[in-house]
């Protein structure tokens, strides 16, 4: 992650659904080293469908940004 210049990384949610046991949602903030045209350090909202791979998780595929539990419920179902 260093080299892509990333300053901070926060997780903003994490969810295990009961439905689909071995998959979770989770959203991150990312700030980066460089500003934006307003000389704000830049973020990006990130979202993720994680897969249970031994005691640990991995990314399976990218999604939608949300702190809500219900959203984060569709995402991991596969809606938008």
């Amino acid at each position: 992650m260093k080299g892509q210049g990333i300053t901070d990384l926060q997780v903003d949610s994490f969810f295990i659904s009961k439905d689909l046991p071995g998959k979770a949602y989770t959203s991150a903030t990312v700030t980066y080293n460089f500003a934006s045209s307003g000389g704000n350090p830049q973020r990006e909202f990130l979202g993720f469908i994680l897969e249970r791979e031994g005691s640990g998780w991995r990314i399976e595929r990218t999604a939608g940004y949300t702190k809500d539990e219900q959203q984060a419920a569709k995402f991991l179902a596969g809606g938008k």
